[in-house]
């Protein structure tokens, strides 16, 4: 409610981007520029901005409890590409369980403004914790351990967000995903080993075709 505020009071400087990147960068800036304000409306302490490593953007602590804000824009156009990227497995796991934190993630829906103009025009904005979020929305890319990916966004899954999941239970739903996704890498890895055994026989043979 304090971002719609924020932002329903300047639709101009909204719209006065061109470029999707830029408009992200926009809305961030914003935010910092009143994250100070906004938390001490929330009777809340405002955290010092993370690094870039950080999975959150800003953060705010509500009775002892740190919250990390992660703030997306999602470009509404379908026929633009998003990968619905938020951090590696091993993070958000490290944020919500070592560090006792909760994880939120406030999505921004943008789209072009009109089809003869080039600016953007601010659709929604949702906010949702990471955790409560429905089975069907988590992906595991292969990077590294893993990279957490959205299936949908935030406004589509809105209405199934699970409100009383408990974090035990949120852990017990995203290990198993991550470890299926891990056996698949795994079994991938192995067919791509026994491929360049294959390569290396053949070049075995054409260099040293008596043998």
């Amino acid at each position: 409610m304090q971002l719609e505020n924020l932002f329903s009071n300047d639709h101009s400087s909204i719209n006065a981007r061109e470029d999707s990147r830029a408009f992200g960068a926009m809305i961030e800036q914003k935010i910092a520029n009143h994250w100070e304000s906004i938390c001490a409306k929330m009777r809340s302490e405002s955290v010092p901005r993370p690094g870039r490593k950080t999975i959150y953007d800003f953060g705010v602590c509500y009775k002892g409890i740190l919250f990390g804000v992660d703030v997306k824009t999602k470009e509404l156009d379908s026929k633009k590409y998003a990968d619905g990227g938020v951090c590696s497995v091993d993070n958000v796991l490290k944020f919500l369980t070592k560090d006792d934190a909760i994880f939120i993630v406030i999505e921004f829906g943008h789209t072009q403004e009109s089809s003869q103009s080039h600016f953007r025009k601010l659709k929604y904005i949702k906010v949702a914790p990471f955790h409560l979020l429905p089975k069907k929305a988590y992906r595991i890319e292969n990077l590294g351990t893993g990279q957490v990916r959205l299936n949908y966004t935030i406004n589509e899954i809105y209405n199934e967000i699970e409100w009383t999941r408990s974090l035990e239970q949120f852990l017990d739903i995203f290990i198993d995903i991550v470890i299926i996704h891990y056996k698949n890498v795994s079994q991938k890895a192995q067919e791509r080993i026994d491929k360049m055994r294959n390569y290396k026989k053949k070049s075995t043979k054409i260099l040293y075709p008596e043998q």
